[in-house]
């Protein structure tokens, strides 16, 4: 199992780090990058901007307070760590490598510094797959070579929007690089980072290698898509591969294999992910502008009129380099007024993107960077932006074409493919590089991206323009084509040989009149190499053993060399015959041959050999005349050779001392421009800064004057001499400032108050420095405080005073009313002391800790001593008898904050210790503010009341004895008038019942002497003491009644019960008998219900008339109580409701005198 990365890079523990550059307007999109940036990221970010090397940086303190993130400055032998931000040093060179930062102070001049492609190198080394590299707002082209390191090294690359950038041309030189990723808005960055590390940080392969797995993907989507990958860059298919697996949620190669083989749509969707399609109209506008200056109008001369032009776009994307193409060429051939038919080929294998192009429909966004003259003569507006005229349209064909397996256009005279081979693996440029040399017409054009560096290109073209990577076709014969077919295998579509050359269409039966009838002649290219050869001429060739030399010098026989050399020498008068006579020896026959050579239209050399008459002279003498000429030929050379020499040797000592001034001259222009432009950069990053300084302090100003505003205070600034300076709206209420009177005198403005006073204070205040507070009235009533301070002055402020005045007139009428309840409070407090110390009632009040705060004479009587002795003493202390009885209830009422009334107390008093005394006693909490302060107590002393209710009990229960004994006078007098036999028995029997009902609640009264009785106890005796508690039910709260009702409701439930035992429940041993009451207050009536219900007893009888029982109990309940009756004869049994109001049963307790108390 291997990591997906390269091998020749290293992650460094997984940590990512990202290279943000930035330059002029980076602030902003830096502070945005932030602003979305989580709390808790695990990534080391660095910003490198340009900065001013001889003035502070604010970043620091700028950007400390849009994040939570740590903000340093980078120092040599900085250590990394993750969750922290770093910043480049003004004046230093930032690199990292091993973890740590490294500095250096810069050695170049401004203009040739590029600090951020420095540390972006320098991050693609040491992370590789970890290394970020993002590109924000900023002027030049300072990162292009850093982020094509990180991309090429397995990093991610993302860009700001130009768009949204405020200076877009660091963003948009990142994007022709083609190294970019992703191209965002600010706000969206940091959330892409934050997702797509998080998913690919343990991102692990299968299979043996990386290779292994990309051939795995790659063969499955040729087979799928129809295109084959296989010799891309692995870095970038890995990136393309790690994308899509992000995007699905997938951590592993095997994962992603299968679900590629599943489904086939993934196919299309890393299809899609592979191809880059990033251009613009007009994208880099100094090579189109190389192209209309010089490539373009010769391109066009050559065709003429009547020829024809053909352009080939490879990788055209969505059209736009195309139709730049059409533009431009349209443009130069109206300049020059020369009209060529003209064909242009637009070609891509993404067919979303072709049929885009196809379209022609652009944004305004599209085409807002073109000319304006442009974009109104070949577009055409429409509801979403502009659409591409017809006659631009018409010029322009696209199709699907692959570079790599389809054939080629051929005939072509200008070929464009920028940025696409930048993907391609060397052996796959190589190919392509044939292709193209193969499709182009001889000294074609070839353009490619700037970025680009094909080595093949050199051996096939010549380079034109190096700053633009412009070539031109060599001539000779066309390079071999390699295709891939669709399973990869090469496809070879013709072979490098001298039979393809193309030959000019001549007429019919020319060739056999040139080789019968015409000399023997040969055809070369421009440098010098054989490109055709006559029949006859063969005999002037000669073949050497080796590698076979197309070069004519090395191909001629070597007695014709010297005689052909002084021929070519003459290639700049071949424009017109030129002919050289060779006189020698050939096969040791003398010959004469005239050599004539002359320039073709279409740039190559004719070379004719004419046999002349010789005359009869022998070998030997014409070789002797060959040696002649050509040592003749020789001091000719040499001394042409000592000529071209001399002239040479001053020609280049003057050149050079032209050229070395000129390029003095040049580097010094060159550094102070590029001095410049950095300085502005410089100043611009400066500016950014200053302005969000500025910004903070317009906040500032603002949140002050806001704040100034909503405080309502009228605030006058004064300057060392009280000249006004400033002044806030609500200064005009006391003051009848107007906007002119800034500079004026403060006593030379009207005003309500005393503004003599006010200026001495204000002296007082300048030359003591020290703020007075004090008080002025207006004249018209109103009550100023004035606060009076003096300016924090430094060097760049002018002294003066700051007066602040408050409105108190509220305050003070407030403070007079203050005043007067205070005398108010004071009196009653008066009153409450009298009333205190008047009181009949020994009174007292205890703090937390139990000892006296308060107490009135009676109460310091009691304990003894005087008042201002019991003052701060114990409660224990002062009644130290009582102390284990007095001290648990004050705690109690100071623990639960309840009362505690009437509790007894008995003992003896200070003076008289002998004597027992009886207190009555309550006790209660004091609360003040809401808060708990201390108990209250309140003493009464009961001895003498004590006493005489002892007496009362004595005589009542002397009466009880002398009633319960007359009572039983009365029941023997019934019992012997019951042996009557005339009298009815159970008459008798009912009315001693009665009796000793009477006497039974006669006695519970007279236990509380006749003031009430408790209701369950007057009833128990009549029902479960006689009928048993198993068959009779009482239920209902605790009720203590007076004497009336006591004795009528025992009445009544006395003859309920024996009409029960008669006729009802009681009657049958099954039989029960519930009593129920509860009370009932509907807001009307408050009344106590009594429901008798009997049940198990036989069905009641219903008479016409009431008994004597059912009279009683009305007359009872209705006549004492003042209450009603209501009897229900059900089949169950019968059911008696008795309705009492509660005022008639109970007897109101007398309320104490002393509540609970809160002062």
């Amino acid at each position: 199992m291997t990591r997906l990365t390269d091998q020749t890079t290293t992650d460094h523990d997984g940590l990512i780090i990202v290279g943000i550059g930035a330059s002029a307007g980076g602030l902003e999109a830096i502070q945005g990058l932030l602003e979305y940036l989580p709390d808790q990221h695990r990534m080391a970010i660095v910003i490198v901007q340009h900065l001013d090397p001889h003035h502070d940086s604010l970043m620091q303190e700028l950007l400390s307070r849009q994040t939570k993130s740590p903000v340093v400055t980078a120092y040599e032998g900085c250590p990394v760590h993750e969750g922290h931000i770093y910043l480049i040093a003004p004046g230093d060179i930032l690199t990292i490598a091993d973890s740590r930062f490294h500095t250096e102070k810069f050695q170049e001049p401004r203009g040739v510094r590029r600090p951020i492609d420095d540390f972006l190198i320098s991050l693609a080394r040491h992370s590789g797959l970890n290394a970020v590299g993002i590109i924000l707002s900023g002027t030049g082209s300072d990162n292009s070579v850093g982020i094509s390191d990180i991309k090429n090294n397995g990093g991610l690359v993302l860009v700001q929007r130009p768009e949204e950038a405020k200076y877009d041309g660091m963003p948009r030189n990142a994007i022709a690089t083609g190294a970019c990723d992703l191209i965002l808005p600010v706000a969206e960055i940091a959330p892409v980072l934050e997702d797509f590390f998080a998913r690919i940080q343990n991102f692990a392969i299968e299979e043996p290698s990386d290779s292994d797995f990309i051939q795995r993907v790659m063969r499955h989507l040729r087979h799928r898509v129809g295109h084959d990958f296989t010799e891309y860059k692995p870095g970038t298919l890995l990136r393309r591969i790690a994308v899509r697996m992000s995007i699905l949620g997938q951590e592993r190669a095997s994962e992603y294999l299968r679900y590629l083989i599943d489904d086939p749509r993934e196919a299309d969707l890393l299809f899609d992910s592979i191809l880059i399609n990033v251009t613009s109209f007009f994208r880099d506008e100094d090579t189109f502008r190389e192209l209309r200056d010089v490539t373009l109008p010769d391109l066009i001369a050559r065709a003429g009129s009547e020829g024809d032009l053909r352009i080939w776009v490879a990788g055209c994307a969505t059209g736009e380099e195309a139709y730049s193409y059409g533009i431009a060429l349209l443009e130069v051939m109206e300049r020059l007024n020369v009209w060529p038919s003209l064909s242009i080929f637009g070609t891509d294998i993404d067919e979303g993107a072709l049929r885009v192009a196809r379209a022609g429909h652009y944004s305004t966004e599209n085409v807002s960077h073109m000319p304006t003259d442009l974009v109104q003569k070949y577009f055409r507006p429409n509801a979403n932006g502009y659409s591409v005229n017809e006659r631009l349209r018409n010029i322009i064909r696209f199709s699907n074409q692959s570079l790599i397996k389809d054939p080629p256009f051929s005939q072509i005279d200008l070929l464009s493919c920028r940025n696409v081979m930048i993907y391609f693996q060397t052996s796959l440029q190589d190919s392509v590089a044939k292709a193209f040399h193969y499709s182009l017409r001889e000294n074609g054009i070839l353009v490619l991206g700037n970025s680009e560096s094909i080595p093949r290109v050199h051996d096939l073209f010549e380079e034109t323009s190096r700053n633009h990577h412009i070539f031109r076709r060599m001539p000779g014969p066309p390079s071999r084509l390699e295709l891939r077919a669709a399973d990869g295998i090469f496809d070879k579509a013709n072979d490098n040989n001298l039979s393809s050359v193309t030959q000019p269409e001549t007429a019919p039966g020319a060739p056999e009149l040139m080789q019968h009838f015409a000399p023997p002649y040969m055809v070369l290219t421009m440098q010098g190499d054989l490109l055709y050869t006559s029949e006859k001429a063969s005999k002037y060739l000669q073949v050497g053993a080796g590698r076979p030399q197309l070069s004519i010098l090395k191909l001629i026989r070597p007695e014709l060399n010297t005689t052909l050399a002084r021929l070519l020498r003459l290639d700049q008068k071949l424009d017109q015959n030129q002919s050289i006579t060779f006189s020698g020896a050939l096969d040791d026959k003398p010959v004469r041959l005239r050599i004539t050579g002359r320039k073709t239209d279409d740039r190559q050399i004719l070379i004719a050999f004419e046999a002349l008459a010789t005359d009869d002279v022998d070998a030997a003498l014409t070789s002797q005349m060959v040696g002649q000429d050509n040592e003749e030929y020789l001091r000719q050379l040499e001394s042409e050779l000592d000529d071209v020499r001399g002239q040479l040797t001053s020609a280049t000592e003057k050149l050079e001392t032209s050229n070395e001034e000129l390029k003095s001259s040049n580097e010094e222009m060159m550094s102070m421009n590029e001095e410049l432009q950095s300085a502005n950069e410089e100043l611009t990053t400066t500016n950014d800064e200053l302005n969000a300084k500025i910004a903070e302090i317009r906040d500032a100003h603002a949140d002050m004057a806001n704040f100034i505003a909503s405080s309502k205070i009228s605030t006058i600034f004064l300057d060392s001499k009280l000249r006004l300076r400033r002044f806030t709206p609500e200064a005009r209420n006391q003051f009848r400032f107007v906007s002119g009177d800034v500079g004026r005198p403060l006593d030379d403005i009207g005003s309500d108050l005393d503004v003599f006073a006010i200026l001495d204070d204000c002296r007082k205040v300048l030359e003591t420095q020290t703020m007075i507070e004090t008080d002025y009235d207006s004249r018209n009533g109103q009550a100023f405080r004035a606060r009076i301070v003096p300016f924090e002055s430094d060097r760049s402020t002018q002294g003066g005073i700051v007066l602040s005045l408050f409105d108190v007139t509220e305050l003070r009428v407030l403070a007079q009313e203050a005043e007067h309840q205070r005398g108010l409070s004071v009196q009653r407090l008066a009153e409450i002391e009298d009333l205190y110390n008047g009181s009949p009632l020994a009174m007292g009040m205890l703090s937390h800790d139990l000892v006296y705060m308060r107490a009135n004479e009676r109460l310091a009587k009691i304990a003894g001593f005087e008042v201002d002795e019991l003052i701060g003493k114990t409660l224990g202390s002062m009644s130290p008898a009582l102390r284990d009885v007095i001290e648990p209830i004050a705690r109690e009422v100071l623990d639960n904050r309840t009362r505690i009334e009437n509790k007894q107390l008995r003992g003896g008093t200070a003076d008289n210790p002998g004597q027992e005394r009886v207190w009555e006693t309550d006790w209660y909490p004091v609360f003040h503010d809401g808060g708990l302060t201390g108990v209250g107590l309140n003493v009464r002393d009961i001895t003498e009341q004590v006493q005489l209710q002892f007496e009362l009990r004595r005589v009542m229960q002397e009466l009880q004895h002398r009633v319960k004994n007359m009572l039983a006078n009365v029941l023997a007098l019934v019992s012997r008038a019951s042996r009557d036999a005339t009298v009815d028995r159970d008459v008798f029997t009912a009315l001693a019942r009665r009796i000793q009902a009477l006497a039974q609640t006669h006695k519970l009264l007279t236990q509380s002497n006749w003031a009430s009785a408790n209701l369950s106890q007057i009833l128990a005796p009549e029902l479960t003491a006689v009928y048993g508690a198993d068959r009779v039910e009482l239920k209902g709260p605790e009720i203590i009644v007076n004497a009336r009702a006591a004795l009528s409701l025992g009445m009544a439930v006395h003859e309920l019960a024996t009409n029960a035992a008669k006729y009802g429940a009681f009657s049958n041993p099954q039989g029960k008998v519930r009593l129920n009451w509860l009370r009932q207050d509907d807001g009307e009536s408050d009344t106590y219900i009594f429901t008798w219900t009997e049940t198990g007893g036989p069905a009641p009888t219903v008479s016409g008339d009431d008994g004597f029982g059912t009279q009683l109990i009305k007359s009872t309940i209705t006549g004492s109580l003042n209450g009603n009756v209501e009897f229900h004869w059900e089949p169950e049994g019968l059911r008696c409701v008795l309705q009492i109001p509660v005022n008639a049963l109970i007897e109101i307790p007398h309320e104490s005198l002393f509540n609970s108390l809160e002062i």
